[in-house]
Formats: structure tokens, sequence, C-alpha cells
């Protein structure tokens, strides 16, 4: 039975499973202290010693373990209580496998190689409910810069971070998700000319032309065009269609137009190789494809420019040719028109103002036999006042 000390009750009993508990319930009530001495009693009988031992080890306060008996949260609690010991390396390994099915093997790659570079930043002791804070992962920040890490590979670094708090949230191991501050993008859009995409095409070598040209008329992904299946192609006489695997919309897919020469190209490249069903067009391994992309741009004479840049080059040249931008966004997939307001530098309706500024004139009634009437008046009245 409890008792008092100092007017605050006091329990004092021997449990099964836990032994001789000997702390204070807090509180000055006598009806409040039966009503927590009986819930410690009863999480004994059930065999709940884990978290009588972690109130006595100040792991957990009386009042938090009281709530989650009340509302029948006591699993989470227990999940809680037992993330503060999970290491981790294996939160980090359970995160990156829930992943595995959902994202291409080179964004699980890129969530790795951040999560490697974090786990080696907190230690390899290191657990899950220390190491997933605010303060921590802003240090984490700043320590990636120090090491001569860019901006942008540090974004990349922080958003598998993010993944892994997520993760974390979602199995109880944290009971909130640190802030997670990433640099602003740098709007950098390099593009090739026309000429220079003729160069490039040309300079490559057969096994890699129908793939390259689907990128660069297209603005596809090089992880969409490796992913693609024969069964996700709608071939047409106007071009073709391609449905890719989109989470961002509602129907799970986006279309994405292929124009008829580069549609061309593609359906002679499934046909020479029998491809059919779930075949997929292009399967040369990455690196690879990147060794030739390189070796071609060296050959004409391109410098900085990615793969992901033939992306830009389709999306400047569609504008130009005056695509609206809300077409151009489902074509390249974005998530927010702001991401494409991008290349509204290279639209015409956005670069060539003038034609609208001479239509309010004219509206306004500006034109210019109106204007050097309105100059002479303005002259005469000038005249008129220095008399």
């Amino acid at each position: 039975m409890a008792n008092k000390r100092d007017g605050i009750w006091q329990m004092k009993r021997t449990l099964p499973g836990v032994g001789l508990v000997r702390r204070s319930l807090g509180t000055r009530s006598g009806e409040r202290a039966l009503t927590l001495e009986s819930m410690v009693e009863k999480l004994a009988d059930r065999g709940r010693g884990d978290l009588i031992r972690a109130w006595m080890n100040d792991d957990v306060s009386l009042a938090t373990l009281a709530e989650a008996y009340d509302t029948g949260k006591l699993h989470l609690l227990s999940r809680r209580l037992q993330a503060k010991e999970c290491n981790l390396a294996e939160a980090i390994r359970q995160a990156l496998r829930a992943q595995a099915a959902d994202v291409q093997d080179s964004t699980l790659q890129r969530y790795a190689t951040g999560l490697a570079h974090f786990e080696a930043f907190a230690g390899s002791k290191a657990n899950v409910r220390e190491s997933l804070t605010t303060d921590r992962v802003t240090q984490f920040k700043a320590h990636r810069l120090d090491t001569g890490a860019k901006r942008e590979t540090v974004n990349n670094d922080l958003g598998a971070v993010s993944v892994l708090a997520t993760f974390a949230l979602r199995q109880d191991w944290i009971e909130e998700r640190p802030l997670i501050k990433r640099f602003p993008p740098k709007v950098r859009i390099r593009y090739l000319e026309s000429k220079q995409v003729s160069l490039y095409l040309a300079a490559l070598r057969p096994a890699f032309q129908t793939q390259m040209l689907l990128l660069v008329t297209t603005g596809m992904r090089l992880g969409e065009s490796e992913a693609m299946r024969v069964c996700d192609i709608r071939f047409g006489e106007d071009g073709c269609r391609v449905l890719l695997p989109d989470s961002k919309t509602a129907a799970g897919l986006r279309p994405v137009f292929v124009p008829p020469q580069t549609a061309l190209a593609l359906k002679i490249h499934v046909s020479e190789h029998g491809l059919t069903g779930t075949g997929r067009p292009f399967s040369i391994r990455r690196r690879s494809v990147q060794a030739e992309h390189t070796r071609t741009c060296k050959l004409v004479g391109i410098e900085g420019y990615t793969i992901h840049d033939h992306r830009h080059t389709a999306a400047v040249h569609l504008a130009r040719a005056g695509m609206p931008l809300g077409l151009l966004k489902n074509q390249l997939g974005h998530k927010t028109i702001q991401m494409t307001m991008r290349y509204a530098q290279f639209h015409p309706d956005y670069s060539d103002v003038g034609k609208y500024f001479a239509q309010v004139e004219e509206s306004f009634g500006l034109a210019p036999e109106a204007v050097r009437t309105i100059g002479h008046s303005v002259r005469s009245a000038e005249v008129e006042a220095e008399r």
C-alpha cells in the first residue's frame, strides 16, 4: 500500500517479474495514488515489467505511462522505448528495404549513399532517437559542407535522411520528424542548340542512338527510359505515347508523347530486337550508357553537359516552339507548374511581349497620329504657360 512522504504518496511494493518497486507516485491525492498503484500492479500481472522498469529508470514518466494505459496505447509506448536502443544502422537497413519496391535502383542507391554519410557522422553506436533530431540533422548538414561536398550533394543526403525520418516516424521510433532545411536549388538550364543535337546524335554508336534520341526529343528521364516496357508503348500514325509510372498523378501513370520520327526509330528498334510484352527496349547497363555519352560529348566538343540535360534540351526547344506550359508540365511530369516556369524565358508568349503592349496602346487609342496630336497639345500648353 502506498504511504506518504512530505505530503507526496510513495509506492513500495514487490511485484512479480520486477522485484521491489520503491518510487514516488508524484501526487498528493490519495485517490489518484491508489489508481496509479493499481495500474502498476496490473502491468506487472500482464507481464509488462519492461514498462515498469522504464519508469523506474526515468526513461518514461508515470504520467506518460498512465496516459498510454488509459488510451490503450501501451504497445506504441513500448515501441518508442525500444527505439531508444534501436541501432541507427539497423534502422537504415530496414528503411532502404522498405523503399526498394517503390523507387528506381538509381534512386535507392542515392538514398543508400546519403544514409551511409549520415551513419558515419552519427557514429556506429548511434541510435535512432538521438540521431533524428533537428539539431543533429543541422550539424550533419554543416559537417557535409565542411568535408567539401557541394550543396546539390548535401541536398541529396538530406533527402535520404528525410526518407529515413518518415520511416522512423511510421514505425513510432521517433515522436516527430526533425526539421530538415535543404539549400534552395540552383536554376541551371544547360541545353544543346539544334546543330549541336544533330552532331551529338550522329556521333553516337548505333546501339545507343534510339535511346538518346528518345531522351532529347521527349524530355524523358534516363531512368524512365530504362524502366519502360514494350507493353507500355502505344504506337499510332502521329507518333506514339509511352505510359510511364508516376506516383504524382491520380492514375499512377503519365503518358509521354513521342514525335513521329522518334516513334519510328523506336518501332524499328523494338522489331529488330524481337521485343514483346514486358520486354525492355533499353537494357544496356547505365555505366555503359554514361560512358558512351561522355565519349560522344568529347568527340563533338560539348563540355559540362550531362545525360539529364537532354531533358532540358527537349524542354527548351518545346517551349521555343510555343507548347503551352501546362502541356509541357504534363510531358515532363513536373509536380508543380512553378518547376515548368523555368522554361518560360524561352517561350514566345513570355519573351515576345511587345505585341501585347501594342494591343493595349491600340485599345487606348494611342495610334501614331494620336500620339503626335498629344505631343503638339503639350508643346502648345508649354508655350502658352511661358507667355
